[in-house]
């Protein structure tokens, strides 16, 4: 049986695998166009009355990976060439991803964050709901900039997904019946949406052909899923000092994923009253052994396996897009995330 520290190692060598080095590989692409983004991002207090300078240079002065304006930009290239409105897609993009974590942490209850405190832990909760509803509106005003409608009624669109995956998933909250189909339903919405606007849109902005753009659109829906599957499973058993962030809060605010769904599966019926009495009443002392049993039982070596071909279904459609050095990008983007998952299949 393995120990609790051999569970919870895989994140720092994840963090410090050969991945991380294909992915900043990766971004020397867009290493110009990236950089005014960021600048962008950190500098949008100036679009603020001053009084809310404070907020909202704490809520943009995080780094992160930007996966979305990532995403948004090779795309972009991978069509034909970046544009000022790639990068103004990048940037919304990553306003509204903000906005969402922002409502996320309070829900949670995180504290940490990009090895930062978050805004509710620093500002209160009601302070920091408005803060996030600023950047929603703010990003949907920069959306309205696009010489083409459709762009702006598509960002709108997926900000209306993220809230709505999220007023769903707080519904199913403590719901030891949640289904894999409301599962993937829920992350394709809080998660996948914006991976989905960030390839889609980033080759309407190309004027890919309509085949292009629909090979995009599924790529970074099945990117997004991935990537929310392995944040869940990072969750369970991921190491909060390596990853930056408060961990564990999935559990603790009732919001079970796909490895505890797989686990509930497999089980027998005793078994399975057995964790649902864990899952709705946690006991401390149990959180070991479920981490034991999500191995033992095969539930995170089958949610990895989920995610993995998710990923290889998205690196297929990319044969649509031609090969160049952007599309050789987003190939990279979608090894990264395997890469990971890779290092997780070995714990």
């Amino acid at each position: 049986m393995k120990s609790v520290k051999t569970i919870t190692t895989w994140a720092s060598r994840a963090v410090e695998s050969q991945a991380t080095k294909a992915f900043n590989k990766t971004l020397q692409l867009i290493k110009e166009p990236l950089s005014l983004v960021e600048k962008e991002i950190t500098d949008q207090s100036r679009s603020f009355d001053v009084r809310m300078k404070r907020y909202i240079d704490d809520a943009c002065g995080g780094s992160g990976k930007r996966l979305r304006p990532v995403l948004a930009l090779l795309t972009g290239g991978a069509c034909g060439g970046l544009t000022q409105e790639h990068q103004r897609l990048a940037l919304i993009l990553e306003l509204i991803h903000i906005a969402s974590l922002i409502h996320d942490d309070i829900m949670d209850e995180a504290g940490l964050r990009r090895e930062r405190p978050t805004l509710h832990a620093k500002w209160g909760n009601a302070t920091s709901v408005l803060v996030g509803d600023l950047l929603f509106a703010h990003a949907l005003k920069l959306s309205a900039d696009f010489s083409n409608s459709e762009i702006s009624r598509c960002i709108a669109d997926a900000t209306l997904d993220v809230c709505s995956g999220e007023i769903l998933q707080t519904e199913r909250r403590f719901d030891v019946h949640l289904n894999l189909q409301e599962y993937y339903r829920i992350i394709a919405m809080k998660t996948g949406s914006l991976f989905r606007a960030a390839c889609e849109l980033g080759a309407v902005i190309s004027k890919a052909t309509p085949a292009v753009v629909e090979a995009l659109r599924h790529y970074g829906n099945n990117i997004g899923i991935a990537y929310q599957i392995l944040d869940d499973c990072i969750d369970l058993i991921g190491n909060e000092k390596n990853i930056g962030k408060t961990l564990g809060t999935d559990l603790q605010h009732g919001k079970f994923t796909l490895p505890i769904l797989f686990l509930l599966q497999s089980c027998s019926e005793a078994e399975r009253n057995k964790w649902h009495d864990y899952l709705l009443h946690k006991k401390e002392k149990d959180l070991h052994e479920l981490g034991v049993t999500l191995l033992e039982q095969g539930a995170l070596n089958k949610a990895v396996a989920e995610a993995q071909r998710l990923i290889e279904e998205a690196n297929e459609k990319l044969d649509l897009v031609g090969k160049n050095s952007y599309s050789e990008g987003l190939r990279g983007i979608a090894s990264y995330i395997l890469s990971i998952l890779r290092t997780m299949e070995k714990i």
